[in-house]
């Protein structure tokens, strides 16, 4: 719990008796590799903060798996469109090795908004760093080269991306698994 609690600190002022009625709030759970934390057409109901282990968030299509995003420790995670709108969910999130994460349902999110001063600035924070991080993945595709987005997730990810089955990223990247063998042969 104080990894998260370090994680919210660094960009939110969260006094003890906030952090006492926040911890009152948080759950946690192991996941074994390949469990799903959601399914397509569920409403999420969590956002998740992950402690230990890589998940992925992937989109079912008929023709393949199209994943969209990692997760990685000491990062949130959700199918959060779904979260906020309360609509079923686009996409599936499942945990690629043994995993464990600390959670949040959204009624007791709002109960934090509701009764901490911290609460709504955690809640603006998290929704800027998603929007920032998925705006920077958006331009990433305009602008950079498949070679470039895997250096980039390298970057980010080094110890970790060994785990991740190479079709995950692949597709991640946008990019055929024969396709990103021959950009690691290069590098």
């Amino acid at each position: 719990m104080e990894r998260l609690r370090k994680t919210l600190s660094e960009k939110v002022n969260i006094s003890d008796s906030d952090w006492q009625f926040i911890l009152s709030k948080l759950h946690v759970k192991e996941h074994k590799k390949k469990d799903l934390l959601i399914s397509t057409n569920t409403v999420e109901n969590k956002i998740y903060f992950i402690l230990e282990g890589i998940f992925r968030l992937f989109i079912e299509l008929p023709e393949k798996d199209v994943t969209i995003d990692f997760g990685f420790p000491s990062k949130f995670l959700s199918s959060y469109s779904s979260f906020l709108t309360q609509t079923p969910s686009v996409a599936c999130i499942q945990s690629l090795t043994k995993s464990k994460v600390i959670y949040i349902t959204r009624e007791d999110l709002h109960e934090i908004y509701k009764y901490t001063n911290a609460g709504e600035s955690i809640g603006r924070v998290f929704a800027e760093d998603f929007f920032l991080y998925k705006s920077k993945r958006e331009l990433s595709f305009m602008k950079d080269s498949s070679t470039d987005r895997y250096l980039n997730l390298v970057k980010e990810q080094q110890q970790l991306i060994q785990e991740i089955p190479q079709k995950y990223l692949a597709s991640y990247i946008g990019i055929t698994p024969q396709a990103l063998s021959r950009i690691r042969a290069k590098i």
